[in-house]
């Protein structure tokens, strides 16, 4: 139950609001409950000839209007305030993924992120709208009673608590089992839903490689899985239930057991245990639901642990204010990188110096750190060792909107949105003229097969451009980084994915790009960056080489084989 709490204090804190509308629900659900069993105390009472007609008829009446009124306005505030809450607690959640190393989030499968912000996020919120108000009153009305009925009659008082201890001690004693199957349900459920997501988003590869079979197979076993952890959470929290209302229900028993014994020796009166007979059954009966939703309440705090783990990633360090700075030259001082989880380093002992005006480009073998560069300029992570300079200020002394204000981007990944043409072009750009978005798509060529388009620039492009090539997307891609205007462009592989007419329009058009500005382009081809007024080469996360296009060949080292492997 403590972590139940500590839980529900998570949420709560980080939601960082008061919430007065589900307190409020709270308050009235438990005097809803009240009303409901306090005429029998008002019965008792009138019985005792302590009371008028007139005055039982008038209790009666007001506790039946107090019940319909608390419980109206009780659920009303309890949802209203819930789901207060918990919008204020996913905009807090998502502010704090939003500040997340990139990183990061690049290592989370996009299924599995994905169920702990909607999934995960709805049960709790339903804990706060429907199941925290229930367990409240399941507990609290029959705890009050309870003292109620101890002042009428200790001894019977007794003998009906006496087997709730074993009930609660057997439900508790499974918990660890419970809990246990709970996660390894969900464990297979975030594998299932990150399985789906790679299946629908490569089932045009699998289908051309036949592997499409293969693959079902794969979810099938991952779905006979669920079906097995699903019976284990029904087995153990199952079993744990069946014994906790055995333990509650005999509890009736003895109570019986206990009148029987108490009106043999004459202690009972008959009102007494009219009263007991009466309220018993009324007071066990939440105690019955107990048990459910404290098993609803134990998946629920595994969601919120699941969400909490997010939340325990720290964010990307910034400071409070931006820093001035002195040019745009970028510095690299014996920079090394090794990526989470990875033993071998990625980068080691890296020193570059890059001019604004400059075009620096970074070649070597697959794997020898290339990209790696760019991750660290875009701060994608932060080095293990050295530091990286803008404009002679350290990166992590600047905050991320002026570095990312500072920088273009256009990586092997690209991503476009669900939108047009015109909106994924103006993402780094909303105020553009459609001007200045077709001169950018003019640099790059991709004019004019967006005025193919049936709608032209407002065609939608679908999930991620999947009604675009691979080539189209690129230049797409290409065209917001040239929108955008920084100062300072990145090119990961930039012309990888366009055909070579499109690939001398693109050259043509970062070589005017380049004038007055810092352009650091990774690339595989080799033709396309022998014009670069630097080109750095790479091997095993080492600069081996370093020098233009006709230095490098002369030394005839890794960059001039790589030359003759790729113009054979």
């Amino acid at each position: 139950m403590s972590g139940l709490i500590e839980g529900l204090y998570r949420v709560v804190r980080l939601a960082d609001t008061r919430s007065p509308r589900l307190w409020l629900g709270l308050g009235l659900r438990l005097l809803e409950r009240v009303c409901a069993i306090a005429p029998f105390l008002l019965g008792f009472v009138w019985l005792q000839g302590d009371a008028s007609v007139l005055g039982l008829s008038l209790g009666l009446c007001g506790l039946l209007v107090a019940q319909l009124a608390c419980s109206h306005y009780g659920q009303l505030n309890c949802f209203l305030g819930g789901y207060a809450l918990m919008q204020a607690y996913r905009r807090q959640l998502l502010d704090h993924v939003a500040r997340l190393p990139l990183g990061v989030l690049r290592e989370e499968r996009i299924g599995q992120l994905g169920e702990r912000l909607t999934e995960d996020v709805k049960r709790i919120e339903n804990l706060f709208t429907h199941v925290v108000a229930e367990l409240l009153a399941a507990l609290a009305v029959p705890l009050l009673f309870m003292l109620v009925l101890m002042f009428v009659d200790w001894r019977l008082t007794l003998a009906l608590l006496a087997t709730l201890p074993l009930a609660f001690s057997a439900l508790n004693g499974m918990r660890r089992f419970f809990l246990a199957a709970a996660r390894r349900k969900q464990h297979s459920f975030m594998q299932a839903a990150g399985l789906l997501v790679e299946f629908i988003a490569g089932l045009r590869t699998l289908r051309l490689f036949n592997r499409a079979a293969a693959w079902q197979a794969r979810l099938d076993a991952q779905f006979s899985q669920i079906e097995r952890d699903s019976l284990g959470v029904e087995v153990w929290g199952g079993s744990a239930i069946q014994l906790y209302r055995l333990g509650v229900d005999a509890s009736l028993v003895v109570l019986l057991i206990a009148a029987g014994w108490l009106a043999n020796a004459g202690q009972l009166s008959v009102l007494t245990w009219l009263l007991f007979a009466l309220v018993a059954p009324r007071v066990l009966d939440p105690l019955l639901d107990v048990a459910a939703y404290l098993s609803e309440l134990r998946g629920l705090a595994q969601a919120q642990a699941r969400l909490q783990a997010l939340l325990d990633i720290p964010v990307m360090d910034e400071p409070l204010k931006s820093a001035v700075l002195s040019g745009r030259g970028v510095r690299f001082f014996d920079v090394s990188l090794r990526y989470p989880q990875q033993q071998d380093w990625a980068l080691r002992g890296v020193d570059l110096s890059i001019e604004p005006g400059q075009m620096l480009a970074i070649v070597g073998p697959s794997g020898a750190g290339k990209s790696s560069v760019l991750h660290l300029l875009a701060r994608f992570y932060d080095p293990q060792h050295g530091r990286i300079e803008l404009g002679g200020v350290d990166l992590r002394a600047l905050r991320l909107e002026q570095l990312y204000d500072a920088c273009s981007f256009v990586f092997q990944d690209v991503q476009l949105f669900d939108a047009s043409v015109l909106d994924n072009l103006r993402l780094g750009r909303p105020d553009a003229t459609l001007a200045q978005v077709m001169y950018a798509c003019q640099q790059v060529g991709c004019h004019e097969f967006i005025q193919r388009l049936p709608q032209g620039y407002e065609t939608p492009v679908g999930e991620n451009g999947q009604r675009l090539s691979g080539g189209e997307r690129q230049r797409l891609s290409i065209a917001r980084a040239l929108l955008k205007d920084a100062p300072i462009l990145l090119l990961d592989e930039a012309t990888a994915s366009v055909d070579p007419s499109a690939q001398y329009e693109i050259q043509r058009a970062l070589s005017r790009l380049a004038e007055g500005r810092t352009l650091i382009m990774v690339a595989h081809r080799l033709r396309t960056v022998r014009h670069a007024d630097v080109i750095v080469v790479l091997d095993q996360g080492r600069i081996v080489e370093r020098g233009d296009h006709a230095t490098l060949l002369a030394q005839d080292g890794l960059y001039a084989e790589l030359w003759r492997q790729q113009a054979g």
